[in-house]
């Protein structure tokens, strides 16, 4: 896959299971809250009204143990 990580360009609010609502984009359009929307479905993903840009969101959860435990 040759898509381009641009997290640090957008902005966002939370998600809502597979919506990401865009108040940001990449190109400086803003948006209102849930005004428009990014899908985890890469072919799923609507271009932005303002320059066309096609985005998508992944969710990245980690969980660690707890390995040192000095006081």
């Amino acid at each position: 896959m040759h898509d381009k990580d641009v997290t640090d360009f957008v902005e966002f609010s939370n998600n809502d299971d597979e919506v990401l609502p865009l108040t940001k984009c990449v190109c400086g359009q803003k948006f209102g809250a849930w005004s428009f929307h990014l899908s985890i479905y890469r072919d799923h993903a609507d271009p932005c009204p303002n320059c066309g840009r096609r985005l998508y969101f992944l969710l990245d959860i980690k969980v660690y143990e707890v390995r040192d435990t000095e006081v």
